[in-house]
């Protein structure tokens, strides 16, 4: 609470954009990692790095002062929020590095969740 009161509205602002970007970046690696076994953990991880860098980066090029980030592609400028964007540069190198891993035969984490971990145990 000192925090937010003691600095300038702007910061605060700022640091809300930011959060805004960055906790999107978890939203593969608990949905895709948590509830699929679809992509590997080495792909999330680096999925996620990337989604932060990219989001952090466009923030920034935006001198925090805004969050819709334009991107120029084939002649065309597409506006899309920072944090859009970043997630989806999140999910292609998750789904890339992911596929990497499966096509160098790389060793895949174990899963060592038992059928009894998902029981409510219930004492009376």
């Amino acid at each position: 609470m000192a925090f937010i009161l003691g600095l300038p509205l702007t910061y605060a602002i700022q640091l809300q954009l930011l959060g805004g970007i960055w906790i999107i970046q978890t939203l593969p690696a608990i949905v895709l990692g948590l509830y699929t076994r679809v992509l590997d953990y080495r792909g999330l991880l680096l999925g996620w790095a990337a989604g932060i860098a990219t989001g952090t980066w466009t923030a920034i090029s935006l001198k925090l002062a805004g969050s819709i980030f334009t991107i120029h592609l084939f002649g065309m400028a597409i506006p899309g929020y920072a944090a859009v964007w970043s997630l989806i540069v999140n999910l292609v190198v998750a789904v890339v590095v992911s596929l990497l891993v499966r096509a160098f035969g790389m060793q895949r984490a174990e899963d060592r969740t038992r059928p009894e971990d998902y029981l409510d145990v219930v004492e009376s």
